[in-house]
């Protein structure tokens, strides 16, 4: 550029003052470059120095909480409540075998289950190492969370079962998810770490009852710890359960079952007849015309809250190695010969496929002999002359070997055919899992089972001992009190169902199990009159009358005493309905090593006593 001074005036070339803008532009970016670093430095120095110290962004899992369980009435039985649960980011963590021995120092974390934990943990999830820690652990951990970088402590869902022990076999448990489930579920979604149902409900409805996880994209500082949250997809909550379970039936239930267990466990201290105490009883009541189960009970039971963040090894060890398995749940896993409840099945045939009335004449000595072998009755005096009423209710064993031999005689198998009719030998589908199947024995049952040619043969004493419900059959409460149903009901045999429906957290139906018929019977009308007439004369002037008497409603019912074959008591059972003319509840009371029927009796008394509101005195009674 050329300037020329001229009469104290300064002269600019013409083309070169065009480049006055522009240079005019350079120096206000100039001086913008100047307040931005200036303010960058200065201003927010701070920050962004604490920036480059480390600040990233991390992705983090959110536990769902898992669905409610309601007993019919709207009470809740199971729900969540938060816990503190230390977790851990493996892909934030440089010093792994660092981080976990100082854990270890910290609060005992097991090393090798949480090596193992990371290993099975899908790419960028967060692994809960430990649920539920103490106060103490959380302040340990909090003063010295500046040494363990990836480690973070977050609120987590936990599951509460609100009435301890209440229902336990029903309601199940949850816990971790094993490395066996985790192989047949990762597909699922299921990751390590993650809570699932292990039994009871918690397990049978899982899907339901799971929910689905959320995710938080936190900001985060050199040491993992969270600075703020950029963004959240929210956690979905599981679907509630909503039970045909009344909870005030099912505690009065368990409370009176444990008295009868407790009464007969001292009663075997002091009587040297007694063999041996009861391990333990089942009971269970329900609508018998739709199969919805409203009480379940097996003692002993357990605390489900014990497996709530993990159980410790003590209590593992005490509930796994109890000789009276507190874990199983009698109601649906047992599997017993069922006695003389059984004779409701040969009635039934014998009345079907032989033509027996109610008023067909039998002669009772006291025995039957057949083929050189002599079976006796459950009482040492013969009735004599009796008609099938009557040996329905005083329960006569030497009638039904004859019906029973009489059957073999038609057909080897036409009594088991009847006995899988009424569902024995087959899963009733109850919404629970480990149920047992049972065993109707039969002679291809009996050919298969055996190595020996002589064992292979089904004899005719076979079919005598099946008919009075000995022998090697094989039945479970739940299948029990679905025949006694039938019964009541005119031979329908319905699923039995602990949940009714299923709902979301508004209440908002999902799901609703409507009765399903397994099986409908196709009875003559004579024969279910006199099966019905038969096991209500069992408690108006038959085997359990003196329990019954005073009670201001009928009630039919068949009691039944099973042989154990082992030098051990016998099992105690009774099946039936109440009121006997129009049922609104069917129950099954089982007592393992109960000695006796009889001992059945006061137990089923007190809860149709609880449940119709009567207030009456039992007394006990001993029959077959």
């Amino acid at each position: 550029m050329t300037i020329i001074w001229l009469g104290g005036n300064l002269l600019i070339d013409n083309n070169e003052k065009r480049l006055i803008p522009f240079m005019l532009i350079l120096v206000a970016i100039f001086l913008l470059l100047i307040a931005r670093l200036y303010y960058l430095q200065i201003y927010q120095g701070q920050r962004f120095k604490e920036l480059s110290e480390g600040n990233r962004t991390s992705l983090r899992s959110i536990s769902a909480p898992r669905g409610r369980i309601y007993d019919k009435n709207g009470k809740v039985l199971v729900s969540n409540k938060l816990a503190y649960t230390l977790s851990i980011i493996p892909e934030d963590v440089e010093d792994l075998d660092g981080i976990l021995e100082k854990l270890n120092q910290i609060m005992g974390l097991d090393i090798a289950l949480a090596h193992e934990k990371i290993e099975k943990a899908a790419k960028g999830k967060t692994v809960r190492l430990k649920r539920n820690i103490s106060h103490e652990e959380l302040v340990l951990l909090e003063e010295n969370k500046s040494e363990l970088p990836g480690v973070i402590l977050e609120e987590t869902p936990m599951r509460e079962y609100v009435y301890d022990k209440l229902a336990s076999h029903v309601l199940g448990y949850v816990g971790e998810i094993s490395a066996s489930e985790l192989e047949n579920l990762s597909e699922k979604g299921y990751n390590v770490g993650d809570i699932i149902g292990k039994t009871g409900l918690e397990l049978y409805y899982e899907k339901y009852l799971r929910g689905k996880e959320g995710r938080e994209l936190v900001e985060v500082n050199n040491v993992r710890e969270k600075i703020r949250t950029l963004g959240i997809e929210e956690p979905i909550a599981g679907y509630d359960l909503v039970l045909n379970i009344d909870a005030q039936l099912q505690e009065n239930v368990e409370r009176i079952l444990a008295q009868e267990l407790d009464l007969l466990t001292e009663q075997a201290k002091e009587d040297e007849d007694i063999i041996e105490p009861p391990r333990g009883g089942a009971v269970i009541v329900t609508n018998p015309y739709d199969g919805s189960i409203l009480a379940m009970a097996s003692l002993p039971d357990y605390n489900p809250n014990l497996f709530v963040g993990g159980i410790s090894q003590k209590d593992w060890t005490r509930l796994s190695t109890d000789p009276k398995k507190p874990l199983l749940n009698r109601a649906i896993s047992t599997s017993a010969p069922s006695g003389s409840i059984f004779k409701i099945v040969t009635g039934v045939a014998g009345m079907e496929e032989l033509g027996v009335k109610a008023d067909t004449e039998f002669y009772d000595p006291g025995y039957y002999k057949t083929g050189g072998v002599t079976f006796r009755n459950w009482s040492d005096v013969g009735r004599g002359k009796l008609d099938f009423l009557e040996a329905i209710a005083w329960s006569n064993n030497p009638v039904f070997f004859q019906l029973g031999h009489q059957l073999y005689k038609k057909d080897r198998t036409v009594l088991q055919e009847y006995a899988r009719k009424f569902g024995l030998g087959e899963k009733t589908e109850v919404d629970l899992n480990n149920e047992a199947t049972g065993l109707v024995p039969d002679p291809e049952w009996r050919r298969s089972y055996f190595k020996n040619n002589e064992d292979k043969i089904w004899y005719p004493g076979y079919s005598i001992n099946l008919s009075i419900g000995q022998g090697n059959l094989r039945t479970s409460p739940i299948q029990l009190v679905n025949l006694v149903s039938a019964v009541a009901n005119g031979g329908k045999l319905y699923q039995p169902l602990l949940v009714d429906k299923i709902v979301d957290r508004d209440g908002k139906l999902i799901k609703d199990l409507e009765p399903k018929l397994l099986n409908e019977l196709s009875l003559s009308k004579d024969t279910l009159d006199t099966i019905q007439k038969g096991i209500k004369a069992v408690t108006t002037y038959g085997t359990a009358r003196r329990t019954f008497e005073d009670l201001p409603i009928t009630i039919a019912g068949k009691t039944g005493t099973a042989q154990t074959g082992k030098g051990r008591p016998n099992h105690g059972w009774f099946a039936g309905y109440a009121p006997a003319d129009n049922p609104e509840i069917a129950i099954v009371v089982f007592i393992e090593y109960g000695t006796s029927s009889g001992n059945t009796l006061p137990i089923a008394k007190e809860i149709i006593k609880d449940y119709f509101d009567l207030d009456l005195i039992s007394e006990d009674e001993g029959s077959d």
